[in-house]
């Protein structure tokens, strides 16, 4: 089986009803469909978010995801009320009536019993900003891939086993979990009442949030509205597929691959990743204040208000040092992942293309950092892009990608030196400056 095969399956899984081919993103001369990102979110292991008004395909698109599973999803829709461990928990009374006919004693743990739903490999939260924060925090855990009952913790998706090969060379099977969590939000200029802010913290573990409302269907091919009334079938409700093909495996031996991708990665694309994860979490937190230490971060909530009132910046400078806050840890490794995943499924959709890393990162940044939290300052939001982040991803992508284009010599040289075990020169380290210090 050639090593392309698991992507190519991927990529050859069209949705049974979504339909929707305005572009999300283009990688190697190959256009990514809302679709498209899903399945390779869902191939990364990544867990998504998709905002946007109602009535326009959200839910729709998780039931066609639902069907590649063959309908094996948890489902819970957002309120106040929620208890996510009821998906996953029974209690078992025929126990307490044992222990009440004999005189008996039970205990919690003996009460309770995991259902089949640990196993599912697809977690769907519709209308998730319709449950308080404090609600909402019950997620945590999911979005990390595990559930604790009764002070025990349980792995979702079910153990799955493959042969990986090491650095060594050596092939050696590795067990692993495959689940990953999906929500919608409705949200816009205060139409939709009954619905609250997101916590930040469960935007961070989504890993992928998409408006919906900036790759709406028709916007860029009328001729797709034609086809939704079409196939509508006269009936406006959500269509649920009644007899799925389940290809969670096929899933699984894409995750897989990227595994190995990550375990034994292309040197010369580790050593642009290598950087590119530094510039994201480190390089982007630089700021000329040397009050502050040149760190964004370390102006804790003052940035970006004294950027303003200071003028920091001029030119590009403006949108990276006043409206780009560094990526977290987990925010930049979902951005590597998901770039690592954008050019496998660009090479198996089309043998010819050849996306690069830095190609793959920017358009992974525009996604991510839209509801990251790497676009922040309100006020240019409205003034600039109208209210609309991922406008303003897009051109920080470009002020981004310009900027690394510039050190394509510098990355070069860094990577020689890395790669030969030597340290780098003194004219290498002097290019290192800025924004740039952290490649050191």
């Amino acid at each position: 089986m050639k090593a392309s095969d698991p992507m190519k399956k991927i990529v050859g899984l069209d949705s049974p009803t979504y339909v929707n081919t305005t572009r999300v993103a283009r990688l190697g001369k190959v256009d990514f469909y809302l679709w498209d990102v899903l399945k390779v979110a869902a191939s990364a292991g990544l867990n998504v978010g998709l905002y946007g008004g109602a009535g326009m395909g959200k839910s729709q698109a998780f039931a066609d995801l639902k069907s590649l599973v063959g309908n094996r999803a948890a489902y819970v829709l957002g309120r106040n009320d929620l208890d996510i461990k009821s998906l996953y928990r029974q209690l078992d009374f025929g126990k307490l009536v044992q222990a009440m006919k004999e005189g008996g004693v039970v205990s919690q743990q003996e009460l309770s019993r995991v259902t089949s739903m640990l196993y599912a490999p697809l977690i769907i939260v519709e209308e998730i900003n319709r449950a308080a924060e404090i609600v909402q925090n019950q997620l945590f855990n999911i979005y990390e891939g595990f559930i604790e009952i009764d002070g025990k913790k349980y792995h979702l998706g079910g153990t799955h086993e493959r042969e990986l090969v090491g650095l060594d060379g050596q092939k050696r099977k590795e067990k692993f979990n495959f689940c990953i969590g999906v929500w919608s939000a409705n949200f816009g200029n205060g139409a939709y009442t009954g619905t609250v802010s997101m916590d930040k913290a469960l935007k961070d573990r989504s890993h992928l949030i998409i408006d919906v409302d900036n790759f709406s269907p028709g916007s860029e091919n009328p001729s797709d509205l034609d086809a939704i009334l079409l196939g509508s079938g006269g009936e406006v409700k959500l269509k649920d597929q009644r007899e799925p093909e389940d290809h969670t495996e096929e899933f699984v031996d894409a995750f897989a691959y990227l595994k190995q991708m990550a375990k034994t990665p292309d040197p010369k694309e580790l050593g642009e990743e290598l950087l590119m994860f530094r510039y994201l979490v480190q390089g982007l937190d630089y700021i000329p204040c040397d009050a502050a230490g040149n760190s964004k971060r370390k102006m804790k909530e003052v940035w970006p208000s004294k950027a303003e009132e200071d003028n920091i910046g001029a030119d590009d400078e403006v949108l990276l040092y006043r409206m780009v806050y560094p990526s977290s840890i987990r925010g930049a490794q979902a951005i590597i992942n998901l770039s690592r995943a954008l050019r496998a499924y660009a090479r198996a959709k089309d043998p010819k293309s050849h996306p690069t890393v830095l190609e793959s990162i920017v358009e992974s940044f525009k996604l991510v950092a839209s509801y990251s939290g790497l676009i922040e300052n309100p006020q240019r939001l409205v003034e600039k892009y109208v209210g609309n982040p991922y406008r303003a991803s897009c051109d920080a992508a470009k002020v981004i990608k310009a900027r690394l284009d510039g050190k394509k010599d510098l990355i070069q040289a860094i990577n020689y030196f890395k790669g030969e075990g030597k340290p780098l020169p003194k004219s290498v380290l002097d290019e290192c400056t800025g924004e740039f210090a952290c490649w050191k």
